[in-house]
């Protein structure tokens, strides 16, 4: 196998693609094809993916410069997504990755199913563009700056520029940041949050030992704990989905986060993933949306069991909170408008580190659970009996086209409805009182008839359909004998009235 006898020298945070670019540059080729057979003996197709596959001949042809694991841990973003993995679907990545086939290694970690791919670009930061080549005396892609969900440079807080390579192609032209035009990938409003959450990002991928203790922590069932929103054990959605509403609508406005900001649903499986991959975005988001910032994450210790409402046995660490802290805590436990106390934000907090004093506050505030009192069935029969026949009264009277006295026009205006459906015994006079007053089809017919000939002035020798029609009445329930007698009366009383 040839060695590579000229080889950049990697520089801060630089991907495997931008090293790539570099020796092609360097070696003045012509084409990527032949720039991958020198560096990788194949034709790879995912040079410029974020996980770069064909990493066991590159090491290689580097003499052993660069094992797997360091090309795989320096170059790729495979690091901020390994914390996430369990250790079978680590190693298959790393496999993946060292061999020439990485065909559905983004699928294996979620990536595909999260939707992000299709709002992937190559980005760049301006300020870093002029600061490299100052420094470095060239440009090159930053592998953090490719992360998903990366629209602000953490370094200096610039809107990332994503790349539109030129005639169509793609990322084979080899080129270096800003060498074509680019666009930002992100509005101005929301900086800061995306800002937060780039430092967030950018700290996993270089820390990920340390989000692996954050995840196996239960980071955040601790903040959930914390602010409120568990109750024996469960997350309590409603109290959590009105928190997460408005910060969801204050959420970054770049293309990736329009997967994330259109529900809160996804949250709970980062809370709880069931056999799926937590893509890093959604974990880093989700600790934003619940205001905890990088600060918090580096300050975690997992020291309890929030399940069973107690410590767990030698989880203390022994280092001893600040006075300012556990003052803080106190005051927003004892402000907290929970009854109960270990519903109270903090609750586990304190029992770790303020127990003594947990236990008094606890002592003085016991919790009484207060007894209702019985409800008087006989008083809220006789009260339902009293408003049905309002309603009656209201149906009957109503202005313009008569309305059916039905068990569901009585109860749409009655109070306690629900309970008089679900508990007729308690409502005995209710029950037999609705049973007389519902009205039949031929009553109502009847009224409706009336109410036709008095609207209209209908004459004594009318039509039977002309009736029917005036009236609103398809299938009769009246006989022909009813309506005369109808029509009769109201001429009779137009006649008496002095009514033409």
């Amino acid at each position: 196998m040839d060695r590579l006898h000229g080889f950049p020298q990697p520089f801060p945070d630089e991907s495997l693609y931008s090293l790539a670019v570099r020796y092609h540059r360097l070696l003045s080729n012509d084409s990527y094809r032949r720039t991958s057979h020198e560096l990788f003996g194949v034709y790879s197709r995912t040079c410029g993916s974020i996980l770069p596959c064909c990493l066991g001949a590159l090491s290689q042809r580097l003499a052993s410069a660069y094992s797997v694991e360091q090309l795989i841990d320096r170059f790729t973003l495979l690091p901020l997504y390994e914390p996430f993995l369990n250790d079978t679907k680590s190693r298959a990545a790393r496999i993946a990755m060292a061999g020439d086939d990485g065909t559905g290694l983004k699928m294996s970690l979620g990536i595909t199913a999260s939707g992000f791919l299709k709002h992937a670009s190559f980005r760049y930061c301006e300020r870093c563009v002029e600061e490299d080549i100052q420094h470095c005396g060239s440009t090159y892609w930053h592998r953090i700056h490719q992360a998903t969900g990366t629209c602000i440079c953490p370094l200096h807080g610039e809107v990332l520029c994503g790349t539109t390579f030129p005639n169509g192609a793609d990322w084979r032209c080899m080129l270096f940041p800003a060498e074509v035009a680019g666009s930002p990938v992100m509005q101005v409003p929301c900086r800061p949050a995306a800002g937060e959450l780039s430092e967030m990002q950018l700290w996993g991928l270089e820390h990920p030992a340390a989000v692996r203790n954050l995840l196996v922590g239960d980071f955040l069932w601790h903040r959930l704990d914390e602010m409120g929103f568990l109750k024996a054990g469960r997350v309590r959605l409603q109290t959590l989905k009105s928190f997460l509403t408005p910060r969801l609508l204050c959420s970054p406005r770049g293309n990736e986060f329009q997967e994330l900001n259109c529900s809160w649903e996804w949250v709970l499986g980062v809370v709880r993933p069931r056999r799926t991959v937590v893509q890093p975005l959604k974990f880093y988001f989700l600790c934003w949306l619940l205001e905890a910032g990088l600060e918090h994450l580096k300050s975690f210790l997992p020291q309890a069991d929030i399940y069973g409402g107690e410590a767990t046995e030698g989880s203390n660490t022994g280092v001893p909170a600040e006075e300012s802290e556990i003052e803080a805590r106190r005051q927003a436990f004892s402000s907290s408008k929970n009854v109960k106390c270990h519903e109270k934000p903090g609750y586990q907090w304190l029992y770790r580190h303020d127990r003594e004093w947990l236990t008094q506050y606890v002592s003085a505030h016991p919790f009484i659970r207060r007894m209702t009192g019985l409800v008087d069935w006989a008083a809220r029969d006789e009260a339902l009996a009293r408003n049905l026949l309002i309603a009656r009264d209201q149906i009957l009277f109503t202005q313009g086209k008569p309305q059916k006295v039905t068990r569901a026009a009585l109860n749409r205006r009655v109070a306690h409805s629900q309970d008089f459906l679900r508990m007729p015994d308690k409502f005995p006079i209710s029950t037999l009182l609705m049973s007389d007053m519902l009205e039949s089809d031929h009553d109502h017919q009847v009224r409706k008839v009336r109410w036709a000939v008095r609207q209209y002035l209908l004459p004594e020798r009318s039509a039977l359909s002309v009736v029917y029609r005036f009236a609103g009445i398809r299938l009769s329930h009246v006989t022909e004998e009813e309506v005369l007698d109808i029509l009769s009366v109201a001429k009779e009383l137009r006649l008496t009235s002095g009514s033409p």
